[in-house]
């Protein structure tokens, strides 16, 4: 038996190890849900709920999982950018959360309305991505209380491509629901149209806002990516099967809840678990253990047969440096190599989400198509065999295969080719020489963008939305 062989069996030992301490954890501990009309519903449909703690049985468990939708499409405004969420296909969103921008030369400032707007637009124009939207960073010179919908409402003026929504509570999301019915003509609850973050209080509880955030979104059909972010040694056991034990608990409880507000309601196992520094105790989104964590939250979501988040291009960097580099690259390796489905964060995030670099946005999108083109089938039909190039290389052009038209008609096709990262001798700072490279993608980008068509009547009752949510028509006038 080889290595891998005998790795793949205790993987699958780990993995219902872990199964079976989720299921007493839920039995013997259960969750809080700080929501009385939450308890009251849990209590309605036979959950045993003592105090504010619901536990449940392994029955409740597996009906819920039973019924909840594993296959859908998340619709998008262009069709070719529609999102096939299952356990085969992997895409990637962008970073996500960050109130900060960090510059070339470590400089951290807030970020603005502009950075969002600028990042939506690189978004859009990266045949890489599908998805766009999420906080890409959170505007500092937006007011808060309508920071959510606004986003949402510069990602659908801006992009065409699929939306992930910003969630923030009950009013938030009856808001973005609203754009969304004028968006999509209407009725949505058979057309799932956004991907909604929900995240649990750990350890083991769930806050009335994020309560009534799954409320709106399941009972308007949109899929929820439901997304533990426990931190092991912090706000889950240090020892790492335990903290995704926890994760998987919070995951599977609030599921259960979920299908009972709407049966079939679409589920992503957003795996966000991650460990702690315990030097400073700080989230460590990019160290081995976080990659080994999101490993197992993988396995365990296709033991479900749930398409998964996972992995992503995490740093705890101060800036683009190498250790960015190497962080982000090992984690992207781990969604490649464990079949992520939603691959969160892929792009721009520096000091543990807290910030994003622009810088490293496009140079991560561009270690996306290193991890795509190595994971990618290898062809072996008969001109990739390339026998008779071999041949007449050898019988004929005296080994030389430059002139072959062979290699004329396989050198786009064959090569991995680079965005932005340097493959020739620089002078001066090779740092620099790679800034520059950057900007001038980041440029070409930027200078090609055309405003995807949105029909007039769409595009002012959006207005209208924000104008009566109170945003400043300057801003209104920016996107």
């Amino acid at each position: 038996m080889t290595r891998k062989e005998q790795q793949a069996i205790r993987d699958a030992e780990i993995v219902e190890l872990i199964h079976k301490n989720t299921l007493r954890i839920l039995e013997e501990i259960g969750i809080a849900f700080l929501s009385e009309h939450a308890l009251e519903l849990l209590r309605s449909k036979g959950v045993r709920v003592e105090g504010n703690r619901a536990y449940f049985t392994e029955q409740q468990v597996m009906d819920a999982l039973a019924v909840a939708k594993k296959d859908f499409v998340v619709r998008a405004r262009n069709s070719k950018y529609d999102v096939k969420m299952n356990t085969e296909d992997i895409y990637m969103t962008p970073g996500y959360g960050s109130p900060s921008v960090v510059e070339t030369d470590g400089t951290v400032r807030p970020a603005t309305f502009d950075d969002f707007l600028k990042l939506a637009v690189i978004v859009q124009q990266s045949e890489e991505f599908a998805i766009n939207g999420g906080i890409l960073a959170q505007p500092s010179d937006i007011e808060a209380e309508i920071s959510a919908e606004a986003m949402v409402y510069a990602t659908l003026c801006r992009s065409d491509k699929a939306l992930f929504s910003v969630c923030g509570g009950k009013v938030q999301a009856e808001n973005i629901m609203k754009m969304m019915r004028i968006v999509f003509d209407g009725d949505i609850t058979e057309i799932p149209c956004t991907f909604n973050l929900i995240s649990p209080l750990s350890p083991l509880g769930v806050t009335e806002a994020t309560i009534d955030t799954i409320d709106v979104c399941a009972l308007n059909g949109q899929p929820l990516v439901i997304a533990p972010g426990n931190m092991a040694g912090a706000t889950g056991p240090i020892s790492l099967a335990g903290n995704v034990s926890q994760a998987n608990a919070e995951f599977l409880g609030i599921n259960v809840y979920a299908q009972m507000v709407r049966p079939g309601t679409p589920v992503v196992y957003g795996f966000a678990s991650t460990v702690s520094d315990m030097k400073n105790m700080q989230a460590s989104n990019a160290s081995p253990g976080f990659v080994k964590e999101a490993k197992y939250g993988a396995l365990m979501a296709k033991k479900y047969g749930l398409a998964c988040r996972s992995g992503g291009g995490m740093s705890d960097a101060s800036g683009l440096t190498a250790q960015a580099g190497v962080e982000s690259a090992m984690s992207m390796f781990e969604s490649f190599a464990e079949g992520a489905n939603l691959m969160m964060h892929a792009c721009g995030s520096l000091h543990s989400f807290n910030t994003v670099s622009f810088e490293k946005f496009l140079l991560d999108i561009e270690t996306f198509t290193r991890m795509k083109y190595y994971f990618s089938d290898l062809p072996c039909d008969e001109d990739a065999l390339a026998f008779d190039a071999i041949k007449e290389a050898i019988e004929d052009e005296g080994g030389v295969y430059i002139t072959l038209d062979h290699t004329y008609e396989r050198c786009r096709i064959d090569p991995w080719y680079h965005q932005v990262s340097i493959h020739s001798n620089t002078k001066g700072d090779p740092n620099q020489a790679l800034y520059d490279s950057i900007h001038k993608r980041m440029d070409a980008l930027l200078n090609s963008y055309e405003c995807p068509a949105l029909a007039p009547e769409k595009r002012a009752a959006l207005d209208d939305i924000m104008r009566g949510l109170g945003m400043k028509d300057s801003d209104i006038a920016k996107v």
